[in-house]
């Protein structure tokens, strides 16, 4: 009889605390308090505990299998760790903000607890602890990033979609943290080649200032900031995160404002002016950050409203890849948008040239169904992303890997290997169980709208030697543009050309190379055996015109 009154209940109200069912037996069933509480702690089948995460006076969350990961779980769960201002609750609002999908070490940034700090769980344990109560899982993405998941039904379901749309946030994000970090250097707000983002090449360690980490952080000695500490000056801080996935609330804030708050306190740490940066708030939530002297900022009050809306559009086009990569005029307008913020162009270039691949293959594989960014898996479980596929049916199927880089330099053989190495073997294992694709022409391809170098090459033959049957092809920026030129589409040639090929240094570079020439020829006449005497008139000196392309291409 028990047994049915705790399953009745839960199945009344949905999952709650151990205490709070406590008295619901209590009241329901006309027991004391005493019998009530051990009623519960005995629990009964089908009612299960949530292990790891223990609330105030040992009282336990308690739910039906049934219920777990379900909308109502969480929902109930949010409030009863709110209600007890749990830092698990700060944790889980920070994900939410994030579609319940972030790369693990924007996670440590974001979930609101310390690397380490006396008296306050780490973040990593904090992660650690919410991974064995089976609340977040971590992923491993084909790219190799890790990944913190929510464990929802539905959205474990949905992975394909999530990571799109995780994809076009952080490229988005990216872009705004180098703009706020122009922004902040331009303005004097930091010391200029001292501020970080977690975007940084080579940074081994995330941005840290006192015993948090953050998406960007730097010191500052503005006069407010500064101060003298033994006739020493000791410099404030600046710091900032962001979020750019719509409305902000305030619980989505709490890690944000319990991590500024608690810097405030460590009185080894400089004066610090904290932001937050999203794409709008709700009202409560710009109220919070107000009240607590955080700068509530938009990226339409940081850039304008053309940059703002540039943002959202990159993020919205990235999500939903068919329309991008059938409007070629969308990504040159993201570029355009986006051009005035230094760095832009680069992130964008890697990021937005299987999009342009995407384009071209429409013709270069004319009449060929085309898909982007499918996750495959072989027989042991390896994942790998496939950028571009092409497939005509009951004849081939074509693999492009894309690699988008600076026009005027050479992919890192470290891709090309680990392109050979590690997907054409997944895509392999998964084409053997792909009952369509098993008995038709496979080819591997690579894209870059850079160069390749000589020991690329090399390993893409030693492959070939080894399984003569197995089709690979390296594809040079001078390919790819050809493939370009070749589709007569005015607009995307266009937005190829000036995105993917021009380039400041190209000119240089170029320039440079017929000077190198020039002077080979020159010295080439000079060496050259005659049976009369030399009337070659004497090579002049390189012109000042030439000495400055050559050093700015040497810089």
């Amino acid at each position: 009889m028990a047994d049915n009154a705790l399953i009745d209940l839960l199945k009344q109200t949905g999952p709650l605390l151990s205490s709070d069912l406590s008295k619901l037996l209590e009241t329901k069933s006309g027991l004391t308090p005493e019998a009530a509480r051990k009623r519960v702690e005995r629990g009964c089948a089908g009612m299960t505990r949530l292990n790891h995460i223990i609330f105030p006076h040992r009282a336990r969350f308690c739910y039906l299998q049934d219920d777990y990961g379900s909308p109502l779980f969480f929902d109930n769960l949010m409030e009863a760790l709110k209600k007890t201002r749990s830092s698990y609750f700060a944790a889980l609002q920070a994900l939410a903000l994030r579609g319940n999908v972030m790369p693990r070490r924007h996670f440590l940034i974001a979930c609101g607890a310390p690397v380490a700090q006396k008296k306050h769980i780490s973040a990593e344990t904090l992660l650690e602890r919410l991974v064995k109560a089976t609340l977040v899982k971590e992923v491993a993405l084909p790219g190799g990033e890790s990944c913190v998941v929510r464990c929802d039904h539905h959205q474990m379901l949905e992975m394909t979609s999530m990571w799109a749309k995780m994809k076009g946030r952080l490229i988005a994000e990216k872009v705004t943290l180098l703009a706020v970090k122009d922004w902040a250097r331009n303005l004097g707000m930091v010391s200029y080649d001292s501020v970080e983002t977690r975007e940084d090449e080579g940074l081994e360690a995330l941005p840290k200032v006192g015993t948090f980490n953050w998406d960007l952080a730097g010191p500052s000695y503005l006069f407010p900031m500064r101060e003298y500490v033994s006739t020493a000056l000791k410099p404030g801080f600046f710091v900032c995160d962001l979020a750019l996935n719509g409305w902000v609330n305030a619980a989505h804030l709490a890690g944000f404002v319990n991590k500024c708050v608690t810097l405030r306190s460590l009185k080894k740490v400089g004066k610090c002016l904290q932001i937050f940066v999203a794409e709008s708030y709700q009202t409560e939530a710009f109220a919070l950050l107000k009240e607590q002297g955080i700068i509530p900022a938009t990226t339409e009050s940081l850039f304008g409203r053309d940059v703002a809306v540039a943002l959202k559009n990159l993020c919205t086009v990235l999500t939903d890849t068919a329309k991008l990569t059938q409007n070629p005029e969308a990504l040159d307008k993201i570029f355009n948008d986006l051009s005035r913020i230094e760095g832009a162009a680069s992130t964008l270039r890697g990021s937005l040239f299987e999009f342009a691949v995407a384009q071209i293959a429409r013709s270069t594989f004319l009449g060929y169904p085309q898909e982007m960014n499918r996750i495959v898996k072989d027989s042991i479980g390896a994942e790998a992303e496939i950028d571009v596929l092409v497939h005509r049916p009951n004849h081939e199927v074509v693999f492009i890997e894309c690699k988008g880089i600076h026009p005027i330099s050479t992919l890192d053989d470290a891709e090309v290997e680990k392109w050979l190495l590690k997907r054409i073997p997944v895509i392999r294992g998964f084409v053997k169980t792909h009952s369509e694709w098993s008995g038709i022409c496979q080819r591997f391809e690579l894209w870059t709208s850079g160069k390749l170098s000589e020991n690329a090459t090399a390993m893409v033959n030693a492959a070939r030697a080894k399984n003569p049957k197995l089709d690979i092809q390296l594809r040079d920026s001078e390919y790819v543009l050809a493939q370009a030129m070749s589709s007569n589409d005015q607009g995307l040639i266009k937005a190829y050309r000036q995105h993917f090929v021009t380039h400041p240094m190209q000119e240089f570079e170029e320039a440079r190379q017929r000077e190198q020439r020039k002077a080979e020829k020159a010295k080439a006449r000079l060496n050259a055996p005659t049976s009369q005497p030399s009337t070659a008139l004497p090579v002049s000196p390189p012109s000042a015109s030439a000495l400055a392309i050559s050093t700015l291409a040497n810089l």
